[in-house]
């Protein structure tokens, strides 16, 4: 499996659209005159037009994000001087017809992939890769050897038993919504739950249908969000959560669109967006 330095800045002192991409657990790259192309529809290299139209680094940045990343590749966030992420691809490109991840400007970055990102990772003064300029920069061995002892001399290690960063965390009992910020958003979750609900409901998208074993193996198998229907915002306090009334699986795709709002989208509304 390869790794690589990706930026999220619009232009070298633009604005970020790292926290969008975080909390939508996508990698998303936009370019003209290739804003509104499916590249999924299209050999590479086509529409040759296009293609031409870019400059030499953002058009080495779309092809290697677009044909060379695969899913299991690795991810390293860069913002400026920093490594501010980590996350492991965990789908195939992706054309986002909507446009969730968009610049200020309005323009959207629509070509995506499904990343599930480290919620832990330590920011890293560190510089990876030969080539600043380019967006999306495949790492070496060196680069990789000196990432990991950056974060290890943080006290942060890759666990092996690293799942998708979903809104259920580890607790004792039944019980939720202590103030606690974490990657989602900002109440407690647990894990019986969550298991409660998935033994319930099954491990498919409850929105679209998706299901990682499905299409990714015995290695992604059981790999799915857990949404709550009752807003954990509301009652300022400890409560009951009932896991087969009040929590449905998504993907982390139909998950980060039912929070572009708050209160968030129904599952319902989700899957009108959908026209299902």
């Amino acid at each position: 499996m390869a790794a690589w330095r990706m930026a999220f800045r619009v232009g070298i002192e633009g604005e970020s659209l790292w926290p969008a991409c975080r909390r939508l657990g996508v990698a998303a790259i936009g370019y003209d005159p290739l804003t509104g192309i499916d590249l999924s529809q299209h050999e590479q290299g086509e529409p040759k037009t296009l293609w031409s139209q870019l400059a030499s680094s953002p058009r080495t940045s779309m092809r290697r994000f677009v044909f060379a990343m695969q899913p299991g590749d690795t991810i390293y966030v860069k913002q400026g001087p920093k490594i501010v992420g980590r996350g492991v691809v965990i789908g195939p490109y992706n054309f986002d017809e909507h446009g969730f991840v968009r610049e200020k400007s309005g323009n959207p970055w629509q070509h995506q992939r499904s990343v599930a990102w480290h919620p832990d990772f330590p920011e890293v003064a560190i510089q990876l890769g030969d080539a600043p300029l380019f967006t999306v920069e495949e790492l070496d061995a060196d680069d990789l050897s000196r990432i990991g002892l950056a974060v290890a001399e943080l006290g942060w290690s890759d666990s092996p038993e690293f799942t998708l960063p979903d809104e259920v965390l580890d607790a004792q009992a039944l019980m939720e919504g202590a103030a606690t910020r974490i990657w989602v958003n900002s109440y407690e979750r647990n894990t019986a739950a969550r298991k409660q609900c998935l033994a319930a409901h099954g491990t498919s998208c409850s929105i679209c249908g998706f299901n990682f074993g499905a299409v990714f193996g015995s290695l992604a198998e059981g790999h799915i969000h857990v949404h709550h229907l009752r807003p954990l915002s509301g009652p300022g306090k400890a409560h009951a959560v009932h896991p087969v009334d009040d929590l449905r699986p998504v993907c982390p795709n139909c998950h980060g669109v039912l929070h572009l709002r708050t209160p968030a989208y129904s599952i319902e509304d989700v899957r009108g967006f959908l026209g299902r």
